[in-house]
């Protein structure tokens, strides 16, 4: 460790290493997941998530007609439509996974600021 590491330790309390100590072990992707959930984008958050599984269903639900079609014409606008489903759930999945790299960041600029703003009390 270097000296503004150990400096950083000693001015710690308790409840702020022990903070530190859980952001630093790091959250599993459910937890991750959940916190998404929270927060004032939880609105969009759900609201992406109704969007995904109406996709998937909807992907599914074409594949299927795609399937049970009789005509070259129709087999081609249901595989298109599956296609195009499965698109957009690959899109929506990229969103909802920004948004928990978002708070991963923010977590870690919060934890920087912590250790920042006690060593400044310390020194000054």
């Amino acid at each position: 460790m270097t000296k503004f590491d150990d400096e950083l330790a000693a001015t710690l309390s308790a409840d702020d290493k022990a903070f530190l100590k859980d952001l630093e072990d790091g959250r599993g992707m459910f937890e991750q997941l959940g916190s998404a959930f929270q927060g004032p984008m939880r609105f969009w958050t759900y609201l992406m998530f109704v969007y995904t599984l109406a996709f998937v269903a909807l992907a599914f639900f074409s594949g299927w007609q795609a399937i049970e079609a009789v005509e070259l014409r129709e087999t081609i606008l249901w595989s298109a439509g599956c296609i195009i489903s499965f698109i957009a759930i690959g899109l929506l999945k990229m969103w909802l996974f920004d948004r928990m790299n978002t708070l991963t960041i923010l977590g870690e600029l919060k934890k920087i600021e912590l250790r920042l703003a006690q060593l400044s009390d310390a020194r000054g």
